[in-house]
């Protein structure tokens, strides 16, 4: 399911681009490949890294990915303070195509990921044996 994941958010990410580079010409589809690849690498960095630390279902899944989520979104402030006082946004970078492409990606691949995770048969919890109580039935 993850390859899947990641080639449908890929060919979101690409249909982007192309359609950016339709209207807005060179700086939409530039805008649109750093939205596509914030995006890619926001929500690839979630499965590289909480995938081995669910494996085993510890209980510090949630706190681990609780921290991943916080310093992704410190990492993602930082890059679009930066990229805003670079003054690269406007002529080079098209502002509205970077903007839309990073909606667009986030809505595609939230939304793959919530069939995925509906749709996997992973159980939430164990209901373990019946306990022994010496009764023969």
């Amino acid at each position: 399911m993850t390859r899947v994941l990641g080639g449908v958010a890929l060919a979101s990410g690409v249909a982007c681009v192309a359609v950016a580079a339709v209207v807005a010409g060179g700086p939409g589809a530039l805008g649109a490949l750093i939205g596509a690849v914030v995006v890619l690498a926001f929500f690839g960095a979630t499965f590289a890294v909480l995938r081995p630390l669910t494996r085993p279902a510890t209980g510090g899944t949630m706190l681990a990915a609780l921290m991943l989520y916080g310093t992704k979104i410190l990492l993602l402030v930082a890059a679009a303070v930066a990229l805003s006082r670079s003054g690269l946004l406007g002529d080079p970078i098209d502002a509205q195509a970077l903007g839309v492409t990073v909606i667009v990606c986030t809505l595609v691949v939230t939304g793959l990921e919530v069939v995925a995770a509906t749709s996997s048969r992973t159980p939430v919890y164990d209901l373990g044996t019946a306990p022994d109580l010496g009764e023969e039935r």
